[in-house]
């Protein structure tokens, strides 16, 4: 571990394919928080370290600063399910399509624990009197699947009931599958949900 981090020298610009990758993203993201975001997710990629902002900083160009990369990240213009689903297109492109030409979607609902008691979105209870009492995020997503692959295709989260903009995990299930846009390989279409 010692010896990786020598060996990796900092970078002093972005590689060309990074740039012809993200030329493409959806124009949420431009000039300087476009390269920002380029460089973010390459030291992500080719950082052999911890992946703390400010240690992936001391291996970008001086100008690139952990200040720089956190701001970005807390930015409130970032639309996450606008860059979830030009990643998702991407992806669906370069993979093998199924020997059927059948695309099946499955949804289903969880929750992450969390530790932090102010998250305006967290919620405490059980999900039924079998389960254990939890206190966290929930969340709904939908995963694409064929041929042994299982690929998450979107997320969104469930808010407390309290909450203005409440959905049941039933309409965000939904609103995700109408969202969702089939890759150019798909003859049919197929969505199963969890039972419970």
């Amino acid at each position: 571990m010692e010896m990786a981090l020598r060996i990796l020298m900092a970078f002093t610009s972005l590689p060309g394919f990074v740039t012809l990758v993200f030329r493409s993203m959806p124009t949420v993201w431009r000039g300087h928080h476009r390269l920002l975001l380029g460089w973010l997710v390459f030291m992500q990629a080719v950082h052999p370290g911890r992946k703390t902002l400010e240690e992936m900083a001391r291996w970008t160009p001086t100008a690139l600063t952990a200040w720089r990369f956190g701001r970005l990240l807390k930015a409130a213009y970032w639309h996450v399910h606008l860059l979830v689903s030009w990643l998702v297109q991407a992806m669906l492109a370069t993979l093998p399509p199924p020997t059927n030409g059948v695309r099946y979607l499955f949804g289903d609902g969880s929750h992450a624990d969390q530790r932090g008691t102010k998250n305006p979105v967290g919620q405490k209870g059980r999900l039924s009197q079998h389960h254990p009492w939890f206190f966290g995020l929930r969340f709904v997503r939908l995963m694409a699947a064929w041929d042994g692959y299982r690929v998450p295709v979107s997320v969104r989260i469930i808010v407390p009931k309290r909450h203005a903009a409440y959905r049941s995990e039933n309409a965000l299930l939904r609103a995700m599958v109408e969202a969702f846009v089939p890759p150019s390989w798909a003859k049919l279409g197929l969505v199963g949900g969890d039972a419970a």
